[in-house]
C-alpha cells in the first residue's frame, strides 16, 4: 500500500511540474482538508510538517495582532485601514515580499533591526514580525508545499525554536535612551499582570522543537542542543 501511495505521488509530482508555473505563491502551508489530490504525493510526515507550519504562522499571525493592540501608535497604516485589515494584508503577502529597505537582509538581521534604537522607523511591530516570518519560513527551507521528497533539517528547525527565544528576550529588553521599551509586551510594573504574550510565544517554540524532534527521530540524526545565555543572546544560523 505505501509502494502504491510513493508511486502515485511521483506521478502526481511529475504531472504537477509539467503544468504551467503557478503566479501566486502559497503563504503557508495548505489546509490539508482542501489539499484534493495532492495528498496523494505526500506522506504521514509532510501532513505532520504542514500542519506544524500551519500552526506557528496563526500564533505568528495572532502575536501581531497583540503588538499592535499593545502599541496601537506603531501601526503606520492606521489612519488607512483597520488593525485586522494591516494584519490580513502582511499576512496575504509571500514571506519573501519585497520590503525594499530588508530585501537584502536575513530574517534575523530584520529582528534586530526591530529592536536598535538607532533604527529609526514608524511601525517596528512590522519590522519584527517579518523578521520572525523570514526567520521562519528559512527553517523550512522556504517551503509552503511538502511532498515525499521534499526534505528538512531538523538543526534549522531546533535552531528557529531558539531564536524565537532570543526574539523574546530581545523584546522584553530592548529599550530606547529614555529608558523606555521600544516595542511593549508583557505587562510592566502597576498593571494588571499579562502572560499571553508570554503563552503565545511558548506555543510557537514547542511547535518548532515538537517538529525537530520528529524530523531527528525520521532521518535518524542527533539535533545539536545548544544552552541560551542573557549575557550571549545570539541568533542561531539557519
Amino acid at each position: 500500500m505505501r509502494l502504491c501511495k510513493l508511486v502515485l505521488g511521483l506521478l502526481f509530482i511529475v504531472l504537477s511540474a509539467c503544468q504551467q508555473r503557478p503566479t501566486t505563491q502559497n503563504i503557508a502551508a495548505a489546509n490539508l482538508a482542501s489539499a484534493g489530490v495532492s495528498r496523494i504525493a505526500k506522506s504521514d510526515i509532510d501532513e505532520v510538517v504542514e500542519l506544524h507550519q500551519q500552526a506557528v504562522m496563526q500564533n505568528l499571525k495572532k502575536l501581531m495582532v497583540k503588538l499592535y493592540r499593545r502599541n496601537p501608535n506603531q501601526r503606520f497604516d492606521k489612519d488607512k485601514r483597520s488593525l485586522a485589515e494591516s494584519v490580513d494584508l502582511v499576512f496575504k503577502r509571500p514571506y519573501d515580499y519585497g520590503y525594499s529597505h530588508w530585501e537584502s537582509l536575513t530574517g534575523t538581521e530584520i529582528i534586530r533591526l526591530s529592536l536598535d534604537a538607532d533604527y529609526h522607523v514608524n511601525d517596528r511591530v512590522l519590522t519584527f514580525i517579518v523578521g520572525l516570518r523570514k526567520m521562519l519560513m528559512s527553517a523550512y527551507d522556504n517551503h509552503t508545499e511538502f511532498y515525499f521528497l521534499t526534505s528538512l533539517n531538523e538543526q534549522k528547525l531546533y535552531n528557529s525554536a531558539r531564536n524565537i527565544e532570543v526574539a523574546a528576550w530581545l523584546l522584553s529588553e530592548k529599550r530606547d535612551q529614555d529608558g523606555h521599551l521600544l516595542i511593549l509586551s508583557d505587562s510592566r510594573a502597576r498593571e494588571n499582570r499579562n502572560l499571553s504574550f508570554q503563552r503565545l510565544i511558548g506555543k510557537m517554540i514547542a511547535t518548532q522543537d515538537n517538529l525537530a524532534s520528529i524530523v531527528s527521530y525520521k532521518e535518524g540524526r542527533v539535533i545539536k542542543t545548544v544552552v541560551l545565555r542573557a549575557a550571549t543572546m545570539a541568533f542561531l544560523p539557519i
